[in-house]
């Protein structure tokens, strides 16, 4: 469903110089497939996932769904950020809403289907409630359901859980799996969490230090329906160390020393 085809991404620098983020990315997503990306910070995690949303172009090579290249924002794609974005003058209602009004696809049954959305993701009788007066964990069940409302087959996730406590991060990620296994879609999820890239995907893509190379796509061999009881299993916890390998590998230098 989504073709990531040798991409590279470069950026200026502020020194006039040129900073390389991405390097010969290539990736292949299936339709439904829930995918996570990590690495370390400043891999360009976040930077793919802007290119597969059509909000950055990238520098060599191809973003590709079903075989269309990506030039701009589509309306198949949905993007939930690390911070939940939410108007703050605006009830929980309208903010589920705001994006379907502002791209004209409002329709009548628009508000009705939010509350649905809602109510599923445990938030029924919040609608006419101001951000501020929710949790964190529960305005980012908001930004998530604004994404849903928008029927997306592609739903890109930029460390949604990133600024939540342990505990609620741990009951956000059980949510995610639900509300994912109820509205089939492709969901791309970029974390810095090993344990919630393993609980949440079927394969996780291992990135490189910058310049960001894919070093690795672990298939994660656990059943369905997930949760945290899992993490004790041997495939689980085989999974976390291939990954975490990669990722905490130091150089040959400090290994011989």
């Amino acid at each position: 469903m989504i073709a990531i085809e040798g991409v590279g991404k470069r950026f200026a620098g502020r020194d006039g110089g040129a900073v390389q983020a991405l390097e010969d990315v290539s990736i292949a997503i299936r339709p439904g497939e829930f995918v996570a990306i990590v690495g370390a910070s400043g891999c360009g995690k976040s930077t793919l996932l802007r290119l597969i949303a059509g909000l950055a172009m990238p520098t060599s090579g191809a973003v590709r769904i079903e075989g269309t290249a990506v030039t701009g924002a589509r309306t198949d794609t949905a993007m939930v950020f690390q911070a939940p974005t939410l108007l703050p003058w605006a009830d929980v209602l309208r903010n589920v809403t705001f994006p379907m009004r502002l791209m004209h696809r409002a329709g009548p049954g628009t508000e009705d289907a939010a509350r649905a959305l809602l109510a599923r993701a445990g938030l029924a009788g919040f609608e006419t409630r101001l951000p501020r007066e929710l949790s964190g964990g529960m305005q980012q069940r908001v930004a998530i359901c604004r994404a849903l409302l928008q029927q997306p087959r592609i739903l890109l996730m930029d460390e949604p859980f990133g600024a939540l406590d342990a505990l609620t991060r741990e009951e956000m990620s059980l949510e995610l799996l639900r509300l994912w296994t109820e509205t089939p879609m492709a969901v791309v999820f970029v974390t810095h969490s090993i344990s919630e890239a393993v609980l949440l995907a079927d394969r996780v893509v291992v990135m490189s230090p910058r310049p960001g190379r894919v070093v690795d796509v672990v298939e994660i061999d656990l059943p369905r329906p997930r949760d945290f009881a899992q993490e004790a299993s041997p495939a689980f916890q085989a999974a976390a160390q291939r990954i975490r390998a990669h990722i905490f590998r130091r150089p040959a230098a400090k290994l011989a020393a």
